[in-house]
Formats: structure tokens, sequence, C-alpha cells
């Protein structure tokens, strides 16, 4: 299971704060300015527009079609109607302000970040090497399969076997 950090939150009267301390404003005007940020983008994304903030992200709608789920309590069928749902999507420079940002966070971005892949025809390329991919992987799987059988030498009632996997015989 992965590990979640500490969930930290930013609500609106922080924002509004935050805002009004950079811009350097009092904060009912910098409400009423982050209000209407928000209810630009609301109203450009309802009326079917794509909102699009250079380097933080764009704003806009899609459409889900109808589709049956199961209802995962009682298992009975249900029918969900088609929809349309706002959808944002991250821009570049505020995903790599994420990723470079110290903490935890980023710890975590780069400990699970893909390695890059060798060029085609290098030595470390070829199917067989040691730092293949799919190699260790296999192999993490096997030394994980023998630990447990190393562990676990017993029979089906719990009782331990001998090491010549015969039962003991009792005098």
């Amino acid at each position: 299971m992965p590990t979640t950090t500490p969930e930290v939150r930013m609500n609106k009267a922080e924002l509004v704060h935050a805002v009004a301390e950079r811009a350097g404003s009092s904060p009912a005007e910098a409400r009423r300015h982050v209000d209407a940020v928000l209810a630009s983008i609301v109203d450009g994304v309802s009326a079917g527009e794509r909102v699009s903030l250079v380097g933080f992200g764009t704003f806009d709608s899609t459409s889900r079609p109808a589709r049956t789920a199961r209802n995962p309590r009682t298992g009975a069928t249900v029918d969900v109607p088609a929809a349309v749902v706002p959808r944002f999507r991250i821009g570049a420079g505020f995903k790599a302000k994420v990723a470079d940002a110290e903490g935890p966070t980023a710890a975590r971005a780069t400990a699970t970040a893909r390695k890059p892949v060798p060029a085609a025809g290098t030595a470390a390329s070829a199917g067989g090497s040691k730092g293949s991919n799919s190699d260790g992987k296999k192999k993490a799987k096997k030394d994980a399969a023998k630990a447990s059988t190393a562990s676990s030498k017993k029979d089906a009632k719990g009782k331990k076997k001998s090491k010549k996997g015969k039962k003991s015989k009792k005098k």
C-alpha cells in the first residue's frame, strides 16, 4: 500500500489572505478578486469554453457517456446517465514547480521517477544485462518466493515438517 503524506489544505480564506499579502491590498479587495477569477473560470467552463492559464493549467469540460455501474453494497446494477463534467489538466510550469518543491512530496516524486531508457545498440540495452528492468523484477519475485517457502516449512495442520519432508513418527 503506498504511503501518503499528511494532508495540508489551503481553504478559500487562507488563499484570500495570501493573495492580499502578495498584491499588497486589503483582504476585502483580494476576496473580490479571487471570487471574480473563480466565477470567470466556472462561467467559461459551464458555457463550454476552454480556460487556459499558461504555466498553470487548463480548465474545460468533457462528456461522459451513459453506463451501468454496480452498487458495491448490494451488487445491484445501476444505470448512470450521461453527464458533462469539469476537467482540469495541469500545466508544465505547475507540474515542474511541484516536482522541484522541497519536502516529502519531492522525495516521493524522485523515488517513483522512471529511470532513463538507454539508447538502442548500447550494452545496457541488450536483453540479458543485469540492469534490465524486467530481469530485476523477475529476480525480486524469485527471491521473495524462496524466502516465503524457506520460512514456511509446515504441513497443512501447521506442524513443522522434518528436513527430509517426511512426517516424524511418534514413539
